[in-house]
């Protein structure tokens, strides 16, 4: 009863403590500037006896015969497994994998052995990208300048935002990323870049941003041009570009609905997704979301996965090397 794994993780041979789960099943690291890192967790049987007791498990709560239910909670800077019930977990020796986003992930030991009425401790080694952002501004393109300049994310402004070392590089990374990437596309003489007003929010897969409404009107065009430069994909259904409506400004929020975003989507690789709020009539501000995505679904999937055997392959974009596949690009004029 109450049986439990915890799951320690460690870097560089010390103790690297989890800050605090989120609503939505993710975690932050203690670290600086800490990001929510998703995780999937793959979870079996390591012996036949442990199969036949997860089984009965199954049997006696109804569970279909793939699937084994657990709890995911943070309690004292570790990751902790229990069963969905106090008698769901039973003793037994059990194989882990965990795949934590943004980070590289290897068990100090093959298997996970509870006793009964026990817990069973399991140290994991963790790698995380380290590497630093180097900004050089000195002979920047001038409509990227306007934009930059114009810019102000977590309150400050993007200048500084970009050159302060408490901001997590892969967040710079993708503010760069994008701002290139709209300055190419669909041209370097029609860049969508030139109707971007500003960044207001940079995270590690995505950016937020006002711009004119006729960004709207320009991906319409772009959409029904005979060779296709963007496509248009309609409503999007993931509830992370939901969040695009609650990051409008309070004074213009209740203009904007959730149900009127619209999604385009670059063509090539790296694609560019552009997530627009559709402005009412007559109104000159729009509100979009800027993703370039590697054709990785799990970026659009929240929370912790736990299941047997397998996991989830998926990682979201990695703009720390994005930034090659973008440089090696040539613009078309």
């Amino acid at each position: 009863m109450n049986e439990y794994i915890e799951v320690q993780f460690r870097k560089g041979g010390k103790r690297f403590d989890i800050r605090r789960q989120l609503p939505d099943g993710s975690i932050e690291l203690a670290e600086p500037d800490p990001t929510a890192r998703r995780v999937a967790i793959g979870f079996s049987a390591n012996d036949d006896l442990t199969t036949y007791r997860m089984r009965r498990v199954r049997e006696l709560r109804g569970w279909g015969p793939n699937e084994f239910r657990l709890k995911v909670s943070v309690e004292g800077g570790t990751l902790v497994l229990r069963g969905d019930d106090p008698d769901a977990l039973p003793e037994g020796r059990y194989r882990l994998r965990i795949n934590l986003e943004e980070a590289k992930t290897r068990p100090r030991k093959a298997v996970a052995e509870i006793d009964e009425h026990g817990f069973a401790e399991f140290p994991m080694d963790i790698e995380t990208d380290d590497r630093d952002v180097a900004v050089d501004l000195t002979a920047c393109d001038a409509d990227v300048q306007r934009v930059l300049d114009a810019s102000t994310i977590g309150g400050m402004g993007a200048l500084p935002w970009l050159q302060s070392p408490d901001i997590r590089p892969g967040r710079k990374a993708c503010l760069l990323n994008l701002v290139a990437s709209l300055r190419v596309r669909p041209s370097v003489t029609s860049a969508l870049l030139r109707h971007v007003r500003m960044f207001y929010v940079a995270s590690r897969d995505r950016a937020y941003a006002a711009a004119d409404a006729a960004l709207l009107t320009d991906l319409e065009g772009l959409a029904a041009h005979p060779k296709k430069p963007f496509y248009r994909e309609g409503r999007p259904t993931a509830e992370i570009h939901k969040l695009l409506v609650t990051s409008i400004p309070p004074v213009e929020q209740p203009l904007f609905s959730a149900q009127r975003l619209v999604s385009f989507r670059g063509e090539g690789s790296p694609s560019l997704q552009i997530v627009v709020a559709e402005p009412p009539p007559g109104h000159t501000t729009a509100y979009a979301e800027f993703d370039l995505d590697l054709g990785n679904a799990l970026q659009d999937v929240v929370g912790f996965v736990v299941h047997m055997g397998e996991l989830l392959d998926g990682k979201p974009t990695n703009h720390l090397e994005l930034h090659r596949k973008l440089a090696a690009k040539k613009a078309k004029s």
